[in-house]
């Protein structure tokens, strides 16, 4: 599931292919419909066709686009889901006819036909393309009207983000002395810290060598600044990983490079430690930990 490294990927990958671009047209797949709710596909390719990408910000695990068009600025809040990511598609000519569609079906002339699981195609006016590919449809593409991020609540809920605003240990040991939750399910709460999911929590723990079942309000501040470190390190190591133009998640057959998560049974990676991982379930979700080096 895609967490703060994997979303600030796609924030890169969409500056990098699009801002400053003019969208041309807009080819949605129709099939995806909850995708773009609550307006439906026809209103987003309405709304983003012939609008600039003047900016592409990121707040957790929320991207938000800013547009310019002739109507005045529309904001796009692409949210992920689990399988969602934005990618290069391939190059389409411009001068076809125009226009934008909300059908799967046909692309119309000069733009390339969808690929699988493809849900949003953006063609841009150098005859390039960016494509929101999300197998599983549980992402979202929700417009913005005048790109008031704040006024969305799933935005405006979010806690500090860990590479906008650093991790302030002391915040962090206040926040997690409020709630008597294991410290990994802590984490995930987006109030918390912006962006941290299940992987990251787990590898966090990992790395400050915290039981991942120890209760939020017991650790103490030396125990909470480690696992602020841990929360740096394992972001740092995760964008360092992602250097190519493509993502592949772990639950989708990609390489595993994490230290802890995904890896039950296997023996610990802290020098000289020797123990194994174990699984255990918090909160309906997978944890993993080495039961004889986190305490």
């Amino acid at each position: 599931m895609p967490e703060l490294p994997e979303v600030e990927h796609a924030a890169r990958t969409l500056r990098r292919l699009a801002l400053g671009r003019r969208v041309a047209r807009v080819v949605l797949d129709g099939r995806a419909r909850r995708l773009f709710r609550p307006d439906g596909p026809a209103a987003v390719a309405a709304a983003l066709t012939g609008a600039r990408l003047a900016a592409v910000d990121r707040r957790g695990k929320q991207l938000l686009l800013t547009l310019e068009g002739a109507e005045g600025v529309v904001g796009l809040n692409s949210h992920l889901g689990m399988t969602g990511k934005w990618e290069a598609g391939p190059r389409w000519s411009p001068g076809g006819t125009g226009g934008s569609s909300g059908s799967g079906g046909s692309s119309g002339p000069g733009a390339p036909p969808l690929p699988p699981h493809v849900r949003a195609a953006l063609l841009l006016d150098d005859g390039s393309a960016v494509h929101y590919d999300d197998p599983r449809m549980f992402g979202r593409l929700r417009l913005v009207p005048g790109a008031r991020f704040e006024a969305l609540a799933e935005v405006a809920a979010l806690g500090p983000d860990p590479l906008h605003d650093g991790i302030d240990a002391a915040a962090l040991a206040t926040g997690l002395a409020a709630t008597r939750r294991p410290v990994k399910v802590a984490l995930l709460d987006q109030g918390l810290l912006a962006g941290v999911g299940n992987i990251h929590a787990a590898e966090a723990c990992w790395r400050a060598r915290l039981d991942p079942r120890r209760r939020a309000d017991r650790l103490s501040r030396a125990e909470v600044a480690a696992l602020a470190r841990g929360l740096r390190a394992t972001f740092r190591f995760a964008l360092a990983k992602l250097d190519g133009p493509d993502i592949e998640y772990i639950e989708a057959g990609g390489d595993n490079p994490f230290h802890v998560y995904g890896r039950e049974g296997a023996r610990c990676r802290h020098p000289g430690c020797g123990g194994a991982v174990r699984r255990v379930v918090q909160a309906q979700r997978s944890t993993f930990y080495c039961p004889r080096c986190q305490r």
